[in-house]
């Protein structure tokens, strides 16, 4: 009797999986492949996103002490930031590629951010950081091409 237990749950697990994704194509598909996307980015970021979460205190205002520890981990915020673009960007356009839609579908880093619960005023502090911090890599990569 188990062991028939056991094989109709094995049998019925791909159907369940079935159930639980949304039609291809649809709002709630792409809404689906959106979360499912940022949701593995958060969490493979879980402690960066953490320590960006910690720059305010309870009452908005900036912590230093976590502010200059986020600061020590510049290239830590580096490759957050290019991880973004780079990876995330080009899985969310991919997606809406599949369905033959022609709207660009680029979710911005702060947006992100802002839904795993970063604090406003963090993000007024991290955001100009990140984006020059971003500059800077380009202009670096577009002198040392021109070099060659």
């Amino acid at each position: 009797m188990n062991r028939l237990i056991a094989a109709f749950a094995l049998a019925t697990c791909p159907l369940a999986a079935c159930v639980t994704a949304p039609e291809p194509c649809t709002q709630e598909w792409v809404e689906y492949k959106t979360d499912h996307i940022l949701g593995e980015f958060a969490s493979d970021n879980r402690g960066l996103i953490n320590d960006l979460k910690r720059i305010t205190n309870d009452e908005g205002d900036l912590n230093t002490f976590a502010t200059m520890r986020l600061m020590s981990r510049t290239d830590d915020l580096q490759n957050f930031a290019d991880s973004f673009q780079n990876v995330v960007l080009p899985e969310l356009e991919l997606a809406l590629v599949e369905c033959g839609q022609s709207e660009q579908f680029a979710p911005a880093l702060t947006g992100f951010l802002r839904d795993e619960g970063v604090d406003e005023e963090a993000l007024q502090w991290v955001a100009p950081i990140i984006g020059l911090m971003q500059q800077l890599r380009e202009d670096e990569v577009g002198n040392s091409s021109q070099v060659m």
